[in-house]
């Protein structure tokens, strides 16, 4: 069943897209309070004294160099189900260095382990390298398990927008830092050297998050948003991740694109991503009643 949210947000024009301002119902919230909370994490929570403290929580994995404004996008249409947002995002420079990404984890598994967050339901939404940092995630869950164990009960379900894995690392960054060829090219040449340089200090990382994404231990229901023409979230490689996964019997929902940009499904599919998210939290048992979109505003992801 299509929802309410969903058939308002098709009826607005094709690119406009989620940026939008949310009335919310007489039985919601009526404003949404923001804190940045250090350099990476940013903090939206939904002001209402009469709801539950267990309203569930998104985990907003973002690419590298994203804008608030753009996950924000993304947000909106988690806080207009009634969740809270956590948005991560990390600079190149950390993805590079192993050890800042992972002190970011740590401030992310310390932030949602105590507080008014710590009753919250989890789920994980991770976009392209957005990706590795969740695996470096899994793995501090893992190795810390005493501490950090109630987070690993309250995590319920995962989605994954062109997700990157080890291999896509160098080419992603080229991507991202380039419009030039040469230049793209030069970029990638001098990361791959880089991750064989440091392969026992530096690599080590990208594989050993690579390995506890692929092996999905905690068996979480997942949604993977791909495209057949990525070269940086490659088909192929997510595919297989998904094999592995339904191979141990975990609910895989997916939806693939035939010729979409890196990170840009949302902005060029806006009616079918939303339906398969609003699905998705069906499946999941959290999606709460549908709120009104009053006016879409007329900011465009790039």
């Amino acid at each position: 069943m299509v929802s309410v949210l969903y058939k308002r947000l098709i009826s607005f024009p094709k690119n406009w897209g989620l940026a939008a301002c949310v009335r919310f119902s007489s039985n919601a919230a009526s404003s949404v309070h923001e804190e940045k909370v250090g350099e990476n994490l940013q903090l939206r929570t939904i002001l209402d004294p009469h709801a539950s403290q267990t309203r569930p929580l998104v985990l907003l994995f973002g690419w590298m160099l994203a804008k608030k404004r753009h996950l924000d996008k993304y947000g909106n249409l988690y806080i207009s189900k009634g969740f809270d947002v956590l948005s991560i995002s990390v600079h190149p420079t950390q993805v590079l260095r192993p050890t800042s990404a992972q002190r970011v984890v740590t401030n992310v598994l310390d932030l949602v382990k105590d507080g008014s967050l710590e009753r919250k339901p989890l789920l994980v939404h991770g976009f392209s390298v957005g990706g590795y940092v969740y695996g470096e995630m899994l793995i501090k869950l893992q190795q810390e398990a005493d501490k950090y164990g109630t987070i690993r009960d309250r995590l319920v379900g995962q989605v994954f927008d062109s997700p990157v894995d080890f291999e896509g690392v160098p080419n992603g960054f080229a991507n991202i830092l380039a419009s030039n060829k040469l230049t793209q090219a030069a970029i990638k040449s001098t990361l791959e050297l880089y991750m064989r340089v440091f392969e026992k200090t530096i690599t080590k990382h990208y594989l050993q998050s690579s390995g506890a994404f692929h092996e999905n231990e905690l068996n979480l229901p997942s949604l993977m948003l791909y495209s057949k023409t990525d070269p940086i979230g490659v088909a192929d490689r997510i595919e297989l991740v998904m094999s592995k996964w339904k191979s141990k019997g975990i609910p895989v929902h997916t939806k693939c694109w035939d010729n979409t940009p890196h990170v840009s499904h949302f902005h060029r599919h806006p009616d079918e991503y939303v339906e398969a998210i609003l699905a998705f939290l069906e499946e999941l048992g959290l999606s709460q009643s549908d709120q009104e979109i009053e006016a879409p505003a007329a900011e465009r992801l790039p």
